[in-house]
């Protein structure tokens, strides 16, 4: 029986590695060929999200007898990663290991947890999915489709993705200099939630 093989399979395979990849490391923290193919697994993928959190629970699991090993880890995604998010990372080569709940952990770290300190939108979606929302809010807007950017509003009000507001307002304001009335409710709604926080 032949197996047929569509554009996808290469993110399907990357995710699959990550979860097999994953126990793994929860049996064993450090299994160092396990965070490795974890990371070549997680540059398989779109986005830093994935990278940033595999590099997390990587850090998290090896100290400063690791470091050359880190280090290594830390150029194989560089390329891949925010220039702030670099630098955290190169601060903690020669440090003991991360601690369990850090900054830089993401959804996708199995061993650390992000912290409370990130802001409510990087815990409910990353910049990743920010930029994805505000792209798929500016091909709604294209083709008219209401309801969707109606959730999009309400998504950007519910997990405080300014982000992903300011992305598509920044892009309809290029084409039109005047917003839709609930554009304009949704930006006050955001900075009023921006001052009580």
């Amino acid at each position: 029986m032949s197996v047929h093989t569509t554009p996808s399979d290469p993110l399907k395979l990357a995710r699959q590695e990550m979860r097999r990849t994953a126990r793994r490391i929860v049996q064993n923290h450090q299994d160092v060929s396990a965070h490795l193919a974890r990371l070549h697994a997680a540059l398989a993928l779109p986005g830093a999200e994935p990278a940033q959190g595999v590099l997390a629970d990587l850090f998290m699991a090896f100290g400063t007898t690791q470091s050359v090993m880190k280090r290594g880890a830390l150029e194989l995604a560089r390329a891949r990663l925010a220039t702030h998010v670099v630098r955290w990372f190169e601060s903690q080569v020669m440090s003991p290991a991360l601690a369990p709940i850090t900054a830089l952990a993401t959804r996708w770290s199995v061993l650390a947890t992000a912290s409370a300190d990130i802001s409510t939108r990087a815990r409910r979606c990353s910049v990743d999915d920010s930029r994805l929302l505000a792209a798929q809010a500016m091909a709604d807007m294209a083709a008219n489709r209401q309801e969707a950017l109606q959730a999009f509003l309400h998504h950007c009000i519910t997990c405080h993705d300014n982000l992903a507001f300011m992305l598509a307002r920044r892009a309809m304001l290029a084409q039109s200099p005047e917003l839709p009335e609930d554009w304009n409710l949704t930006s006050q709604q955001l900075e009023q939630s921006m001052e009580q926080a």
